[in-house]
């Protein structure tokens, strides 16, 4: 895996705080939502979210190892 830079590992943290927010508010609509419609696409899209998010935190794991835990400039 190419080495990923500060500027490239920084936006990867703005999409992981735009994920688990999307994650959090989704689930908050869907435990409001009374169309059941509307509850279950909340419930699917927070759902999606959340394993955006793990996916993410996996790809700068493995980024981290094979980089030795530094990123370039």
């Amino acid at each position: 895996m190419k080495n990923l830079s500060t500027k490239e590992l920084a936006y990867i943290n703005d999409m992981l705080s735009w994920e688990l927010l999307t994650a959090k508010k989704c689930y908050q609509y869907a435990n409001q939502e009374t169309n059941p419609v509307y509850r279950q696409l909340f419930f699917d899209t927070s759902r999606i979210s959340q394993q955006n998010y793990t996916n993410l935190l996996e790809f700068i794991g493995q980024a981290n190892n094979s980089q030795g835990g530094q990123a370039k400039q």
